[in-house]
């Protein structure tokens, strides 16, 4: 019998892990839960986000439909919640549905500070349940290949890396939530966040991380650039920006310069190779994206009883961290020591 999934939260990334999980073996979707009455009848026209076109009108007849979290965490028809609620709810409503009994996946960032991610981790064990946090860039098969063809050596030492996430301002969430710092932890937290993750996976902890910000007014991070200490002659850096004006098409990238040649991977996502001689390739990736990846992870993950190899919550909890240290460091203008 497939895994019965909720999910908890109707905006933007519930929507993604809705239709992504009609790609996802061994699982189906039984329950929804939201606090907004049109969403709950259907009506999904008024879900934004930085990707993907608006949806209308969703055909839930066949589904639970809840507006209460406590009333899906006691459906009996739901094994796993899935967790695609606003940065803040992520630590009270991962911890309440492990209490339930129910395995829980969560979108990233894990939560909105490291104390609360470590609360959730320590609930996942008192409640013997698997937690998962949704860190997709790990998955996404474009830097997936990048970080095979990096850590198998084969293209020598990494000389240089650039990593860049653009956006406009998102003014698309409920009740404006991402524009919050307090609620969604601004731009470091939200978007950034993905690089430094991706960062952390590949490369390992840096010795400390020099960053820079800007801003719509002073205390608050809309633009960082971080540089993370590895070893000598080696330039590690991510760039996260959601200041820009509406329309301003959003962008994920990377370029990366070893000592045999260079990866690129373009806006519209082809990952290039570039060696010191000879003519540039296309390398092939696998089909899908991120968000299909990771949830058939932790779907057979949960089904199987393992923990997954590609990212854990220990892992998730380390990037949160990651990202404070990397705040303090834009804010202070100081280099910080990394300590996870």
């Amino acid at each position: 019998m497939p895994l019965r999934i909720g999910i908890l939260g109707l905006g933007f990334m519930g929507k993604i892990h809705f239709g992504n999980f009609a790609k996802v073996k061994g699982a189906k979707v039984t329950a929804i839960c939201d606090v907004d009455p049109a969403k709950r009848k259907g009506d999904w026209s008024k879900i934004g986000g930085n990707i993907g076109a608006r949806s209308g009108r969703v055909d839930l007849s066949k589904l639970n439909v809840y507006a209460d979290p406590a009333k899906l965490n006691a459906d009996p028809n739901v094994d796993v919640v899935d967790i695609t609620l606003p940065t803040f709810l992520h630590a009270r409503t991962a911890i309440a549905a492990l209490k339930a009994g129910k395995h829980v996946i969560c979108e990233k960032p894990m939560a909105l500070n490291s104390r609360e991610a470590a609360k959730m981790i320590t609930a996942a064990k008192r409640a013997k349940r698997q937690l998962h946090i949704a860190h997709c860039i790990r998955y996404w098969p474009c830097y997936a290949v990048a970080r095979q063809i990096i850590r198998s050596g084969k293209m020598g030492r990494v000389i240089s890396a650039t990593f860049r996430r653009m956006a406009s301002t998102p003014m698309w969430s409920h009740q404006n939530w991402l524009q919050r710092p307090d609620k969604s932890g601004a731009c470091p937290l939200d978007l950034h966040i993905h690089d430094a993750d991706f960062v952390l996976h590949t490369f390992g902890k840096p010795k400390a991380v020099t960053c820079h910000e800007a801003g719509f007014k002073k205390g608050r991070v809309d633009h960082i650039l971080a540089s993370y200490q590895y070893g000598a002659s080696q330039l590690i850096t991510a760039e996260g920006a959601w200041e820009y004006a509406n329309g301003f098409p959003f962008s994920m990238s990377f370029a990366i310069a070893m000592e045999k040649g260079s990866l690129l991977c373009t806006p519209d996502l082809q990952l290039m190779q570039y060696p010191l001689k000879g003519k540039a390739k296309k390398i092939s990736v696998p089909p899908g994206d991120g968000y299909q990846h990771e949830l058939q992870d932790f779907v057979r993950c949960i089904a199987t009883d393992k923990k997954s190899k590609v990212v854990t919550p220990e892992d998730a909890l380390r990037t949160v961290r990651l990202v404070e240290l990397e705040v303090q460091s834009a804010l202070k203008g100081k280099t910080v020591k990394v300590r996870l």
